[in-house]
């Protein structure tokens, strides 16, 4: 009979890793059968029910568990590292609970972050979905748009339960990048050759804090098609939750606009080109009900190029795997980057 661990090694030799290091953290080890023994263990304590199979299990930002129990529920236990605060999850996870009773498609909180090791486990219903969708193809690109500006509105009665605290990749004063979400990307030790995503850096964020318009909305910070499943012309579940927070709203857009059409499970083109940048910006527009105006065009512009300065940087920061040009953050940046802080972002269909 196969070991409760050997979904997670199997993981772990596709990715050609040695160490899960927020796993270690977690639960002080990186041998997945005692990690996996260490989630039965949780789950049996807070959900009253033992782990009878692994489903999917993924390691970036968090690390993620999908599992059946004993008693047939299928259930997702995230860890989270200890720079989340348990403020912050916490009101996610009201957020996140708020929407899925207006009908919205949210998985529902079963447990609250709870303690464990030097950071936090939490678990929440299993969303199940075919997936697949390619978010290159117009219909679905649309249909990623409408379910973003869905979204805000939707947002829009909790955006109080979020204020006062503070979403993780929030870069400390001072700072030019966030703590990066994974252990993996070392930028201080990779500053070599990444002046030039430093500059468009520090240009675009300059331009946000200097530009004020937009009002404040409910954002979620990684909306792409591998965390929006779309099945049938509908938005069937939204995942990672963790990157929910307040922005304002063209900032809010700006991420999504250069990623949504990413999904790291399929081979690419992984990124969006400039003219399907533009025509994403545009159904959110008519989703939205009325144009940004100037000034909030001028914010969305510096948020596309500061949300593709942190992915180049990523990509950068692990050279021997760095993306070609066409299929890259930093390809897209090098397109895209100098024309929206000089002219805005009307100049996307001109590249």
């Amino acid at each position: 009979m196969p070991g409760l661990g050997d979904l997670i090694a199997a993981r772990v030799a596709e990715w050609g890793i040695d160490d899960l290091p927020l796993e270690r953290a977690l639960f002080g080890t990186a041998e997945p059968d005692a990690i996996a023994g260490a989630v039965d263990a949780w789950c049996l304590a807070h959900l009253g029910g033992a782990i009878e199979a692994y489903e999917f299990f993924e390691a970036s930002s968090g690390s993620v568990h999908g599992v059946r129990l004993t008693d047939g529920r299928s259930v997702v236990v995230k860890g989270h590292r200890a720079s989340v605060r348990r403020d912050y999850l916490d009101a996610v996870a009201s957020v996140q609970g708020a929407l899925a009773t207006d009908g919205f498609p949210a998985p529902r909180p079963l447990v609250p972050a709870t303690p464990c090791g030097s950071g936090h486990l939490a678990a929440e219903v299993m969303l199940r979905c075919r997936g697949g969708a390619d978010g290159h193809h117009p219909a679905v690109r649309a249909v990623l748009a409408r379910g973003f500006a869905r979204f805000v509105r939707l947002g829009e009665p909790h955006r109080a339960r979020l204020e006062g605290v503070s979403h993780p990749l929030t870069a400390p004063d001072g700072a030019l990048y966030p703590v990066p979400h994974s252990p993996r990307f070392d930028f201080a030790a990779t500053r070599g050759g990444a002046e030039w995503i430093d500059e468009l850096r520090m240009e675009s964020l300059a331009r946000l804090r200097t530009t004020s318009a937009g009002r404040s909305v409910v954002a979620h910070g990684d909306w792409r098609i591998e965390n929006v499943c779309v099945d049938g012309g509908e938005i069937r579940a939204v995942y990672d939750w963790d990157s929910v927070h307040i922005d304002r709203e063209p900032a809010a857009l700006g991420p999504a606009a250069v990623t949504f059409s990413a999904d790291w499970t399929r081979a690419g083109p992984r990124f969006p080109s400039p003219s399907e940048v533009a025509a994403f910006v545009s159904e959110y527009e008519v989703a939205r009900g009325a144009d940004f105006d100037d000034g909030e065009r001028a914010v969305l512009a510096a948020a596309m190029v500061a949300a593709a300065t942190y992915g180049a940087r990523c990509e950068h920061s692990i050279p021997h795997q760095l993306p070609s040009d066409d299929d890259s953050q930093r390809g897209l940046l090098r397109r895209i980057g100098p024309p929206l802080l000089d002219r805005g972002i009307e100049v996307l269909d001109q590249l």
